[in-house]
């Protein structure tokens, strides 16, 4: 079934909006420079860090570092599960509630 719309299909604020696509990017640009280090070569001066201003657009503090480990760690986990870009959306979106179930502990 094929939707004629430009609505999106779920009402999002826009700093959630903001902050699924920075996780999205993120995740792909993760995936893009772990099979750089698999393939010997090292990209990490040119690899982005995207956290401070996604966990910032979540509602958490800059200098909670237990909340930047999770998120390293959360990172890597979807990074490795993620099999092609097209996931990026769905991996993002687990993300996302990932971190927000973690704001409310």
């Amino acid at each position: 079934m094929k939707l004629n719309t430009t609505a999106p299909l779920l009402p999002l604020s826009s700093e959630t909006d903001l902050c699924l696509y920075l996780l999205r990017e993120e995740l792909k640009n993760w995936k893009f420079f772990n099979h750089l280090r698999l393939a010997g070569l090292d990209g990490t001066s040119y690899q982005t860090d995207l956290s401070t201003a996604i966990l910032l657009l979540a509602g958490f503090s800059d200098d909670n570092h237990d909340i930047h480990n999770f998120y390293y760690h959360l990172m890597e986990k979807l990074g490795n599960q993620m099999q092609s870009a097209e996931e990026a959306v769905k991996y993002a979106l687990i993300a996302y509630g990932e971190i927000m179930n973690r704001r409310e502990k």
